[in-house]
């Protein structure tokens, strides 16, 4: 599971490289995470993504 602040990347869907875990889905489904500046933030399943 992830927290708030946690370093992330995509293992699948759109590469932006590492990112910033910003938020999480009430069912934990879902994660929402920005890129390390800041300019987007996106939300991907968490079975997406792994920790940094």
């Amino acid at each position: 599971m992830f927290s708030v602040d946690d370093r992330v990347v995509a293992t699948k869907g759109v590469e932006l490289g590492e990112m910033v875990v910003t938020g999480l889905s009430a069912g934990g489904g879902y994660v929402h995470v920005t890129t390390v500046e800041g300019a987007m933030t996106l939300t991907y399943p968490a079975q997406d993504l792994k920790k940094a």
